[in-house]
């Protein structure tokens, strides 16, 4: 029972998500709700690990701009901007299996409407099914901010929802 209660708590606030975007794809005011979505992709055949981090762009930008000083338009790629953005993550973010510390590689970043995907790679460090996770994504600017992360090992997702200033989680398979 409880299962079923997390999967739908999960899958509503995932549409929730998408719902928000939506709506503020219609309207130039900044958008009421902060939330951020982190997946972590684990395969154990081929021992990668994937991130993905979902933002609004405009609160990436402001965060980007507070805490290094510089005028950020994620509409132009450039190595300035990149850099920022996997300086900012991987501050903010931090993985750890089985208390060994997974060394992410910035891959790049997209832009989806109203929103920014950031994405990583990285080798397994460890066999182990527990999974650790600090997720600070824009706390600093938003009192607000709720990240949801959603863990996927070998294709069995559990999620989890942050709520600032809650920042940690550990998943175990």
């Amino acid at each position: 029972m409880q299962n079923k209660q997390f999967i739908f708590k999960s899958t509503f606030f995932s549409l929730l998500f998408l719902s928000m975007l939506v709506c503020a794809s219609f309207s130039s005011k900044k958008h009421p709700f902060y939330v951020g979505v982190t997946e972590i992709r684990i395969d154990s055949k081929t021992k990668e690990l994937t991130v993905s981090c979902k933002l609004f762009q405009d609160d990436l930008q402001i965060a980007l701009h507070t805490i290094y000083h510089k005028q950020v338009d994620l509409t132009k790629r450039d190595p300035v901007t990149s850099g920022l953005i996997q300086d900012y993550i991987k501050k903010h973010l931090i993985i750890s299996i089985d208390k060994k510390l997974a060394e992410l590689t910035y891959v790049g970043y997209e832009i989806e409407e109203e929103a920014v995907w950031c994405f990583f790679e990285s080798k397994l460090p460890s066999k182990s099914k527990k999974i650790f996770v600090v997720n600070s994504l824009l706390y600093d600017q938003l009192e607000g901010q709720t990240n949801f992360i959603h863990c996927y090992y070998n294709e069995v997702r559990k999620s989890y929802k942050l709520v600032n200033p809650e920042n940690n989680t550990t998943f175990e398979y």
